[in-house]
């Protein structure tokens, strides 16, 4: 017999104590009958008769006892009686196995009373099968006392009667034998049965605890790609910092120039009133232009996910994001290509195509700025239910052979510590959120990047 596992095992005892409670109750009334209605003639069989039988249905009783109790309570149950539950099948079998054996032996039984005996044992052997066949050891010995030995008993008992009993004898041992396979095929039907649904149980446990992990890996791959995000940003506003840096130099420099032209005015007893005024508006319209990089800036780096979509100027969406970086493009000698004014107006979350054109503009200015030509252009087209933002470069174009990789998250052509390969991946993101498109446009001849949006 093969090893079988702990739960198995308890799942098969548990049937059997559960399916022993019907049993128990065959036993009682069996007993009971046999109590008032014995099978034994001779006065001296009867006295042990009538013991086997009140003991036997003491047994049984309990056996039924024990029966509900680990119906009722489960595994808890079932460790605390099972033994004892085993050893009162046992001494109840013996019991009935001493009936039967005692009216088959008996030789002042008439005919009667052996067939009566006979269809006694049959009737246990039959009702009993299901139970004790989840005990094979136990089916067993159960066959042996109530089948076996009783039909020794009567292949060699001494009786009178016209009743055919070697045919009788051999009807016995026929439905032992056929009794005792069926316990086994059914015992092999249940462990299969158990084994199948312990294996579902773990491959269900398997698959909950993948699922968590699935689970946790997911908000995991979550975190590490805000995280990720994040220092893109932050790697961005880091390359933006010199370029801001002039930004809001030249300005202040213009005002301080205008401050201290404003000074020699006062000081001067003939003031230029227009002079004057020219002066003030100048620091006016400088200081208008310090507060439109920095409200830029604000802009550039807040989160805009959750921001609602809002129709604004595409001229707007433009200025807000050359306030950025004109200045560093200036200094570098960029030519920078602008579209006439327009006034397409689109849909979006403002902070976020500001950050996609910022970005795409960022690397345009990092690929042509050692070009012996350097310019950059954007141009806006209006396709109908569709609004074009192109930015070109003068570069060559991009390889073939990485287009396919530049939207890849992590994937750059910068130098070690000069790109974090998110930015394209995270951009064109926030385009398809739009639900818009972002890509290369491989049939220009110079550098070119497509932002198509919904109006």
């Amino acid at each position: 017999m093969k090893a079988l596992s702990r739960a198995v095992l308890d799942n098969i005892e548990l049937d059997f104590c559960r399916r022993s409670k019907a049993a128990a109750v065959g036993f009682m009334v069996v007993f009971t009958i046999l109590l008032i209605k014995p099978v034994a003639t001779t006065p001296s069989f009867y006295v042990w008769h009538q013991l086997a039988a009140g003991l036997a249905l003491g047994c049984s009783t309990l056996r039924l006892i024990i029966g509900i109790i680990v119906s009722r309570d489960g595994l808890k149950a079932l460790h605390k009686w099972a033994g004892l539950h085993g050893v009162l099948i046992l001494i109840s079998s013996t019991c009935l196995g001493i009936l039967c054996s005692m009216g088959f032996w008996d030789p002042q039984n008439p005919d009667s009373k052996i067939f009566v005996t006979s269809f006694l044992v049959s009737a246990i052997m039959a009702g009993s099968a299901t139970s004790l066949s989840l005990s094979p050891r136990i089916s067993a010995y159960f066959l042996i006392w109530v089948g076996v030995i009783p039909g020794l008993c009567l292949a060699f008992s001494n009786h009178q009667g016209d009743l055919p009993y070697g045919v009788w004898t051999i009807f016995v041992f026929t439905f032992v034998v056929y009794v005792y396979g069926n316990s086994r095929e059914f015992y092999q039907s249940m462990v299969t049965r158990y084994e199948t649904e312990e294996a579902l149980t773990i491959e269900k446990q398997n698959l909950t605890l993948a699922i968590q992990q699935l689970e946790n890996t997911q908000d995991e791959l979550l975190n590490q790609k805000s995280r990720a995000e994040y220092s893109a940003k932050l790697a961005s506003l880091g390359e933006m910092a010199g370029g801001i840096a002039h930004e809001i130099n030249t300005p202040l420099n213009v005002i301080l120039l205008s401050a201290e032209q404003q000074m020699e005015l006062l000081e001067d007893s003939q003031m230029d009133r227009e002079t004057m005024k020219a002066s003030i508006e100048k620091v006016q319209s400088t200081t208008n232009r310090i507060a439109t990089i920095v409200r830029g800036l604000r802009t550039f780096a807040r989160d805009g996910a959750k921001d609602p979509i809002e129709a604004i100027p595409v001229q707007t969406l433009i200025d807000n994001t050359l306030s950025l970086c004109y200045e560093k493009f200036k200094l570098a000698n960029v030519d920078l290509r602008l579209p006439p004014p327009t006034n397409l107006i689109l849909h979006c979350r403002p902070v976020q195509i500001s950050q996609v054109m910022l970005n795409l503009l960022n690397n345009s200015f990092e690929a042509i700025r050692d070009l012996p030509q350097k310019w950059i252009a954007i141009d806006v087209l209006d396709l109908g239910d569709q609004i074009e933002i192109r930015i070109t470069d003068s570069g060559e174009g991009i390889d073939p052979v990485i287009q396919a990789e530049i939207f890849r998250p992590f994937y750059t052509t910068k130098e070690i510590g000069k790109g974090t390969g998110l930015g394209l991946s995270i951009s064109r993101g926030l385009i398809e959120a739009h639900h818009g498109q972002l890509y290369v446009d491989t049939d220009h001849q110079h550098t070119s990047f497509v932002i198509r949006l919904p109006k």
